[in-house]
């Protein structure tokens, strides 16, 4: 069996597919047969002009695409450990049942339910403050990192970085360097595989006045 891990949208650069796009690789997919995992859990969290499209609709009759989201990244409800596993494959599904426990956490099913039922305005204020975060962001680093390379993303609540012009002096993890002379943790190009060199992921789902704190240690240490 030949399984492909589908980041829709992406993350960390927080890219949302375009449907051609999505056509494309489902194309290169079907013709060699190849099971795909979705993974949508970033799906509701985007700008406010961003269409999200879920790939399992891209090409309908083929059941081989696994989608994968949970609303514990947009709610912030990880805590209660819920997600969706929807498959449309018979054979995948008596297999899944075989395996799994039935058993579910009320609360969480609960939680997630009034999460879809009634979260819309919740979501979209959310995603709303998100933006301005970003918005600050790109508009802090223009003024005071101006070597920085930053597009804001068109998902996701994570900024990706490019701070080589500033870091490549740095020896060791750029991670620990922060750590140390900042006080704040984010992730490093360590954490990730190929074309990485010089970024770093920040979490910007925060309230403002904590990312203006943060991106002002972080721009001090590296001016210092």
């Amino acid at each position: 069996m030949k399984l492909c891990i589908f980041c829709n949208p992406h993350n960390p650069t927080g890219r949302s597919w375009r449907t051609q796009e999505l056509k494309t690789f489902m194309q290169i997919m079907i013709n060699n047969d190849v099971w795909v995992i979705s993974d949508e859990i970033h799906c509701d969290i985007r700008r406010k002009t961003v269409e999200h499209t879920s790939l399992s609709t891209i090409y309908p009759d083929y059941d081989k695409v696994i989608t994968t989201m949970s609303q514990s990244k947009a709610f912030n409800i990880a805590g209660l450990m819920f997600s969706n596993v929807i498959i449309s494959n018979d054979s995948l599904i008596k297999k899944w049942k075989e395996k799994q426990s039935l058993y579910i956490n009320p609360l969480s099913l609960a939680a997630t339910q009034a999460a879809y039922e009634h979260g819309d305005q919740w979501l979209n204020e959310m995603n709303h403050y998100l933006e301005q975060n970003l918005i600050y962001l790109k508009n802090f680093l223009n003024k005071y990192l101006p070597h920085a390379v930053f597009e804001i993303p068109e998902s996701t609540y994570l900024a990706w970085i490019d701070l080589s012009y500033y870091t490549d002096k740095i020896e060791g993890y750029k991670s620990q360097f922060f750590i140390e002379n900042a006080n704040v943790v984010l992730e490093d190009e360590s954490q990730f595989l190929d074309n990485a060199h010089g970024y770093i992921r920040l979490n910007v789902a925060v309230p403002r006045e904590k990312l203006e704190v943060a991106i002002t240690k972080i721009t001090n240490a590296l001016l210092s």
